[in-house]
Order: C-alpha cells, then sequence, then structure tokens
C-alpha cells in the first residue's frame, strides 16, 4: 500500500484491526470503542491534572474545566470525529494540563511524565506539522524557566524520543516509505488542495480561530494573569502554526487550535469569577453548578445549531455512503473494487463495514492530482505514455497492472476527478488508463451497471 501517511498512522490504527481478529467483531466498532476508551482515560487524567495547576486551584475553574474537556473530546469533533487532529487532541491533552502546571513551578512525577510524554509523542509524531504544538510550548517554558528545569524535564525528551524513534523507523523498518514514498509524497500531494497557507489564514474557519485566539488569550494573560494561560495559549498557537503549515484549508486541520481558544474562553472566565468575585469553599457548590451547567448548555445548543452532534453518522445509510455499500453488497461477491477517485470518502468507511477490500496499492488518485495540479496553457489533456515522468508513469503502470491481476468485482469511476479542467475538457479516469495495454486488456472483461450520484460503475462480466 502506498499512502502519503506517514507509518506511525497506520500502526496506531493497527490496534482496532488486531483487537478484531483477537476478539471478534467489526473493526469500526473497536475503531469506535478504542477512541471512547482513549477519551475516557483522557478525561480521567485531566479531571486530576487539573487540581495540580495552582491558578485553577479556584472553586469554578476546578469544576468547570473538565466537562468543557468532555465536551471539546466528544460533540466538537461530530463528522471528524475520529480524524487524526481529534485523537491527538485527545492523546495530548493531560501534556496540556501538564503544561500549565509546569508553567507555575509544579513537576509530574517521572512515572507521570514519561507517559504523558510518551502517549502525546505518539500521536504527536503522526504529523510532522503536529510538532509545531510541543515546540511553541516547549520553547515558552524555556523561556520561563531556563534551560536547567528544561533539560531536566522528561515531558519533552519523551515526545522527542518517539518522534526521534518513528523517523529512524521511516528508513529502517518502513524503509521503502522512507526512501521511495516519501518523495513522492512530498513531489505529488503538496500540490493538492484548494488553498495555500494565506488562502488558509483567511479562511472562514482559521481566521475567527485566531481572532478568538487572540482575544481570549490577551483577556487571559492580562485579566486572569496567569502563566498556566500563557501556556494554553503557547498550545493553541502551536495548534494554529500546524492547521496552516498543511495548507489544505481542510476543517478538521483547525479543531485543536478551536479546542485550545474554548478552554482559553473557559479559563478567562472562571479565573475572573473566582479572583474578582471570590466565593467560600463551603458556600461555592450552588453557584459553581448553575455557572457551569449555563455554559455546557450554551456550548451544547451552539454545537447542536451549527452542525447537530453526529448528524452525518446518523444519515449514513441515506447518503452515498451507504447506497454504495448496498450496490456493493449485492453486486460484488468477493467485496473487492477498484475507486479511481480523488476521495478516502465514501469508499471508506464503506469497505471497512461490509470487510471490503481495495485492489490496488494507492487509496485515492492522489499521485495524479498532483501530476495534474496546474493546467498550462497550451497541454496536451493526458500526458502519453513516452513522455509521462518517472512518477506518472509508476502510477500509470501500477494501477494496470493492480487492475489486472486484482481482478476486482467492482470498478468505481469518480466524474469529478480533483483536477482543473484543461483545454475545456474534465480529466477523465477510465479514458487516461486505457492508453495503457494492460488496463484496457483487463476492462473488455466488464460491463456498464450503473451510474451513481457522481460515479460510474462497472461490474465485471459474467462468464
Amino acid at each position: 500500500m502506498i499512502d502519503e501517511n506517514l507509518p506511525l498512522t497506520f500502526i496506531v490504527h493497527a490496534l482496532p484491526v488486531l483487537t478484531a481478529r483477537l476478539v471478534h467483531g467489526s473493526v469500526p466498532f473497536w475503531f469506535t470503542a478504542w477512541v471512547v476508551a482513549g477519551i475516557a482515560a483522557s478525561f480521567y487524567a485531566c479531571s486530576r491534572l487539573v487540581r495540580t495547576v495552582p491558578s485553577a486551584d479556584h472553586a469554578l475553574t476546578e469544576a468547570l474545566f473538565p466537562p468543557v474537556l468532555l465536551f471539546l473530546f466528544t460533540v466538537l469533533p461530530n463528522e471528524h470525529f475520529g480524524q487524526r487532529e481529534h485523537v491527538m487532541f485527545v492523546a495530548s491533552a493531560p501534556y496540556l494540563l501538564a503544561s500549565m502546571a509546569r508553567a507555575e513551578g509544579v513537576h509530574p512525577s517521572r512515572i507521570s511524565a514519561l507517559a504523558i510524554g510518551l502517549t502525546a509523542g505518539l500521536f504527536l509524531a503522526m504529523k510532522p506539522y503536529y510538532l509545531a504544538i510541543p515546540a511553541v510550548v516547549e520553547i515558552f517554558l524555556l523561556t520561563r524557566r531556563g534551560w536547567r528545569a528544561t533539560f531536566t524535564d522528561l515531558i519533552p525528551w519523551s515526545i522527542f524520543a518517539v518522534a526521534l524513534a518513528h523517523l529512524v523507523l521511516m528508513y529502517t523498518v518502513f524503509s521503502e516509505f522512507g526512501r521511495f514514498v516519501m518523495p513522492l509524497a512530498v513531489e505529488s500531494y503538496a500540490p493538492i488542495g484548494d488553498s495555500g497557507w494565506r488562502q488558509v489564514l483567511t479562511s472562514n474557519v482559521m481566521a475567527p480561530t485566531l481572532v478568538a485566539l487572540l482575544i481570549f488569550g490577551a483577556f487571559a494573560i492580562f485579566l486572569t494573569r496567569a502563566l498556566a494561560a500563557r501556556a494554553l495559549l503557547a498550545f493553541g498557537i502551536g495548534a494554529a502554526l500546524s492547521a496552516i503549515a498543511q495548507a489544505k484549508g481542510w476543517p478538521y486541520h483547525v479543531l485543536p487550535a478551536l479546542s485550545a481558544a474554548i478552554l482559553l474562553a473557559t479559563f478567562t472566565l472562571s479565573q475572573t469569577i473566582d479572583r474578582y468575585l471570590p466565593i467560600s469553599r463551603s458556600l461555592h457548590r450552588l453557584p459553581v453548578a448553575v455557572i457551569s451547567a449555563t455554559l455546557m448548555v450554551l456550548l451544547y445548543f451552539q454545537a447542536a445549531l451549527y452542525t447537530p452532534p453526529f448528524y452525518k453518522q446518523l444519515q449514513y445509510e441515506d447518503s452515498i455512503g451507504g447506497i454504495l455499500r448496498h450496490i456493493v453488497e449485492q453486486n460484488a461477491p468477493h467485496r473487492t473494487i477498484m475507486a479511481l477517485s480523488p476521495g478516502i470518502y465514501p469508499f471508506w468507511p464503506m469497505l471497512n463495514y461490509i470487510n471490503g477490500r481495495m485492489t490496488m496499492r494507492f487509496l485515492t488518485m492522489w499521485v495524479l492530482q498532483g501530476v495534474y495540479a496546474d493546467c498550462e496553457d497550451f497541454p496536451a489533456l493526458y500526458n502519453a505514455p513516452d513522455t509521462m515522468g518517472d512518477t506518472e508513469k509508476f502510477v500509470f503502470d501500477a494501477v494496470s497492472e493492480d487492475f489486472a491481476k486484482g481482478q476486482p468485482d467492482l470498478l468505481i469511476l469518480d466524474t469529478i476527478p480533483g483536477m482543473p479542467r484543461c483545454q475545456g475538457k474534465v480529466f477523465d479516469y477510465l479514458e487516461y488508463f486505457q492508453q495503457n495495454k494492460v488496463f484496457a486488456d483487463a476492462f473488455e472483461r466488464y460491463e456498464h451497471l450503473m451510474d451513481v450520484d457522481r460515479y460510474r460503475i462497472y461490474r465485471k462480466k459474467k462468464r
């Protein structure tokens, strides 16, 4: 399998696959179960860690932070539940709370620091962009604590050790990724996407998040005057830099930065009330409960207005994913398909639900998207096989060989190729690959089945 995602992504996601094989059950079920278990573990750890932050040792702050975190873990992600940005934030939330405590001179035990650092490192290393978060946080802490405290702190060293181990694995155990796929991704994946970093910076998700981070950050710093707030702001800045650097403009990239902005608002509100309207511990239960419940209802209400929680999951059966699932179940006896499309969805999670298989080494046509990302003044719609570069020729031959060898039950063609129009024409995957004799010969054994939504579906002829 050839994909632009780093090996650690597949190592982490192997856990639900292995669980399904050992305990039985479907992979999607165990994936969700592991994410929920991770949320529970992170929530428990954060509930304990918030008590170690000196500036959070107040009635409202201590009571409000955990339920807001639970909202960020479960409801805010919505249709992005389980995306890497989501699970990364869940896994690194204890690191965030520990950093707030470290900023104020409180350090976890060596065992706790090791557990926090290794867990955060495992998920922060899934994408190199994520490492902007610990970089900004640790630079901030370095300026506050000095070199000695930084060098004796196990948390940053644990994160660094995981990232370094992953880098070594890419060129040893997974050497084909480091030596072949990585250069392919740098060449072909970078041009994909509707936005550059400037467009991401001013997008309708990133721009408001940055404004909120700046405003809430200023409030937190100048009103609460807590070093913990500055550590939280550093986390948010690192998360924003990660989203901007990816330069794709996809909403889930902003999820960690958005979560940090909401936490900053929570911290500012609770700290201001605790500082300027002090309530004795013996009398705080009712007002704290009312304030906490009011804010949580407001957060859930706003989320429900914007996008009802889990509405895409609830409507899956009527979605194109659910429709394609029914078609594949009815017409693919071996549950094998080949999808020539720029999109992961709807083929995943559909293939996971039916225990199906893609019969080629690419998950999508992302390499061709990169090759044909720019339409020059007067180009040919397709490069002739003898004029193709090495990358394009590899994909051209590999997909054709996989099609002939795998003989999938269904061939699904996406009529929206994810590439710009050239010469007023739309890139046609079928027309493109039929230039290859191996593909063309194999395709003679297929017949048109139906057109559904944006997809043309062909099935293997019955003998």
